[in-house]
């Protein structure tokens, strides 16, 4: 009887012990389960506050890109302004941004695209688009190239050109001691617009030779709410056009006067895109420009 009653008492204890025992074992196996571990970081699951690999800001001074090549006699500019939309223009006061009081809509486009050259005697050429208009009782007709004649920092002759489109070739070109200005909006048929002597003179690689889009004129900067354009600048070798390796121009650097309020320059190759408010990167195609088909 004894040791039946031990028996019946160790089983009931047994009893007893067993739920404690499957408590205790499911906390310590929860304990022990493989912890599963997000392999993405929390950045990298919220929206990119930038969407770029190698832009560059750009603010108050103008945006595209340098002539790095060798000195030479002819650069071709593309450009392609595929979105601008402008906010207003206006100059700087004591390092401040103001705006133009007068009615944007009375000079578009509000920007310019600038072939600058500068030649190692002295001469700062401009083949421009945007910076001249032409009306008609007050209404716009077309908007112009023009030429900008620098010699010493002294303006020595302006042109207005042809009527130009957002899409087009803007070039400089010397000989025989004459430069020539010309436009193209195919690629292949030029518009030799006007002609200049500017003597026995070379183009000459520096940050003031760019190709760039800027205020409309008069020393005037350009506020986009929104842009998007395409720049690739050539240079002749004395045989071909050559792609140049595209650098972003620097603040100070550029020599025109004009600028933009903010901009983003990306570079791939020799060509540029200018945009903003946000930056494109390698994963947004940027059109292939071929080089062109005329010659200086």
């Amino acid at each position: 009887m004894g040791l039946a009653r031990d028996i019946a008492l160790g089983f009931l204890i047994a009893l007893l012990l067993i739920p404690l025992l499957l408590i205790i074992l499911t906390i310590i196996g929860i304990g022990m389960l493989p912890t599963l571990t997000n392999t993405t970081s929390p950045t990298q699951l919220q929206p990119p506050t930038q969407t770029v690999q190698n832009p560059y800001q750009v603010t108050d001074t103008p945006a595209g890109i340098q002539y790095n090549g060798p000195p030479t006699t002819a650069l071709a500019g593309y450009y392609c302004v595929y979105t601008a939309d402008v906010a207003n223009d206006g100059w700087l006061v004591n390092g401040q941004y103001q705006p133009n009081p007068q009615i944007l809509a009375n000079s578009p486009p509000g920007y310019s695209v600038q072939l600058n050259a500068i030649l190692n005697n002295g001469y700062f050429l401009q083949n421009t688009y945007g910076s001249s208009r032409v009306f008609a009782n007050g209404v716009l007709k077309s908007i112009n190239t023009a030429v900008n004649v620098w010699y010493n920092s002294k303006l020595a002759s302006v042109k207005q050109g042809p009527p130009g489109q957002p899409c087009g070739w803007l070039i400089i070109a010397i000989s025989n001691g004459t430069a020539y200005f010309g436009y193209s909006s195919d690629g292949v048929n030029v518009d030799w617009y006007y002609t200049y002597p500017v003597g026995n003179a070379t183009i000459e690689p520096t940050m003031g030779t760019n190709l760039v889009i800027a205020g409309p004129g008069g020393s005037a900067g350009v506020n986009f709410t929104k842009v998007y354009a395409v720049l690739a600048l050539y240079y002749w070798n004395g045989t071909a056009w050559k792609p140049i390796t595209a650098i972003p121009v620097s603040p100070g650097g550029a020599y025109t006067a004009e600028f933009v309020v903010n901009a983003w320059v990306y570079t791939s190759g020799n060509e540029a895109v200018v945009s903003w408010p946000m930056a494109v990167n390698a994963s947004i195609a940027i059109p292939s420009v071929s080089p062109p088909g005329f010659t200086p």
